[in-house]
């Protein structure tokens, strides 16, 4: 904190910026582009390893159908699942800095809203950002 006097002659206590955040910035400045977008990515890599899901049902049926071992082809899919659901559920909010879809002990995968501030992941990049580039 930095004591500062006015020309009154009294002191006044501000507290100083975190790093990084200006003051008088809002939640959706552009500071928060990168963050938002590794958001919007954890998510949607765990929500493309979910719409799998109905391939790696038919790889095991021809697996098992064919009598071959599905040990491996699972514990691969489980990791793979497992590392985006921990990369999704690792996400910080940038504003409030809280676990962006996590609550309480539940991964909130349709939020576009952190949990705790209600920071909108669609008023948090302009429009064009989040529209996928080809």
């Amino acid at each position: 904190m930095e004591n500062q006097s006015d020309p009154s002659g009294q002191e006044n206590l501000e507290s100083s910026p975190t790093p990084g955040m200006e003051t008088g910035k809002q939640a959706s400045g552009p500071d928060h582009r990168p963050a938002v977008t590794r958001i919007l990515r954890a998510r949607s890599r765990l929500i493309v390893c979910l719409w799998t899901l109905p391939v790696y049902a038919v790889a095991v049926w021809v697996l098992l159908s064919n009598q071959h071992q599905i040990d491996t082809f699972m514990f691969i899919y489980m990791a793979m699942w497992a590392g985006f659901a921990v990369d999704m559920a690792s996400r910080r909010c940038p504003a409030c800095g809280e676990q962006f879809f996590v609550k309480a002990i539940f991964l909130n995968l349709l939020s576009r809203r952190c949990v705790h501030c209600k920071l909108d992941l669609d008023t948090a990049l302009p429009a064009d950002e989040g529209a996928v580039k080809f």
